[in-house]
């Protein structure tokens, strides 16, 4: 077994970034397309986006997306109202505070059906916890499909990644400036002007550093790993990542066992036994401490990185400055 895990698994708190100041670490695992120019932080947020703040986190916690991004997001699409208002000053029912398209409706049932049983209507979007948490699932993909280029993943929002792809692929590095002209990669538009060309610009001025990111992304040999639905987040200064996607996706064959409350892994010969909410997990019958005990989170068995690396014999680095772990085989 071999494992260089550098020592840099520390806080789980992202530094200060001064407001109206752009930082490379302003958004800490942002690579790809320059963000220089583009002003953070200018504007504030309102009291009604600020009151969502423990929906953001729970959902930026298990989407593996920076929660004030979700903040910046909710800010600029709806001010954090879930209704719209008359020229007399009347209420009407809006798209909720994520501002969910009827062009999501299908993906939207489908998020429901796969997370809580149900699919959701397009009703459903004025539940600010199922409009925040479908949100936060297709920014996690966005993000994926960019390979964490925050640029791109901010304008898909508003874009969708399809029309913005065709803008990419027909303007290359140039594609920031052909975003005034979208309605013209989009089939059948009637209208004069398509999305907002300076979505990136109005929602970066609202992204601040106020609630705490707890999230890590790892990498295969470079690749971004998509875990779905729970993404790895740090504790105590421990990553703890889900033990089925890292386990399967070096071979070995992981059951659970609900009863005992434990994960089981088996490879090459060796059975690897972690009992949830334990300070010790078992090879092979023996105990080897952990530096943090596996739980459950949203129904996923995470468990210590360092552990789990030593026990599969991966060879890791940890990227503090992006907050990525690095893993090679």
């Amino acid at each position: 077994m071999k494992s260089r895990i550098a020592a840099a698994f520390i806080s789980a708190a992202i530094a200060f970034i001064p407001s109206a100041v752009f930082a490379s670490g302003a958004i800490p695992d942002h690579r790809g397309t320059s963000m220089d120019g583009i002003e953070i932080g200018t504007a504030q947020l309102n009291s009604a986006v600020k009151s969502y703040s423990g929906l953001f986190k729970a959902s930026g916690d298990r989407y593996g997306v920076d929660p004030n991004l979700l903040a910046a997001i909710c800010m600029q699409e709806s001010s954090g109202r879930n209704l719209s208002y008359r020229d007399d000053g009347t209420e009407y029912p809006a798209w909720g505070i994520m501002q969910i398209e009827n062009s999501n409706r299908d993906s939207f049932a489908k998020f429901g059906l796969d997370t809580t049983g149900v699919a959701w209507t397009l009703g459903d979007r004025l539940d600010p916890e199922k409009s925040v948490a479908y949100a936060a699932h297709i920014i996690s993909q966005a993000l994926i499909r960019y390979d964490c280029d925050y640029m791109k993943m901010v304008q898909s929002y508003n874009f969708g990644s399809s029309v913005l792809d065709r803008i990419i692929a027909a303007a290359g590095d140039r594609w920031l400036d052909e975003r005034k002209n979208a309605k013209n990669y989009v089939s059948g538009w009637p209208y004069d002007s398509y999305g907002d060309a300076l979505y990136i610009e109005h929602v970066m001025r609202y992204y601040h550093n106020d609630i705490e990111y707890i999230g890590a992304k790892v990498r295969v040999n470079g690749s971004l790993v998509d875990f779905n639905d729970q993404f790895p987040v740090i504790e105590d200064g421990r990553t703890l990542i889900p033990v089925r996607v890292i386990s399967e996706m070096f071979g070995a064959a992981v059951e659970w066992d609900g009863g005992a409350g434990e994960a089981s892994i088996t490879v090459n010969g060796t059975r690897i036994v972690i009992p949830l909410d334990s300070n010790e997990a078992y090879i092979n019958g023996q105990a080897y401490p952990l530096d943090v005990p596996a739980r459950l989170l949203n129904d996923r068995t995470v468990v210590p990185l360092r552990f789990i690396a030593e026990s599969l014999g991966v060879t890791i680095d940890w990227d503090g400055d992006t907050r990525t772990v690095l893993i090679y085989k």
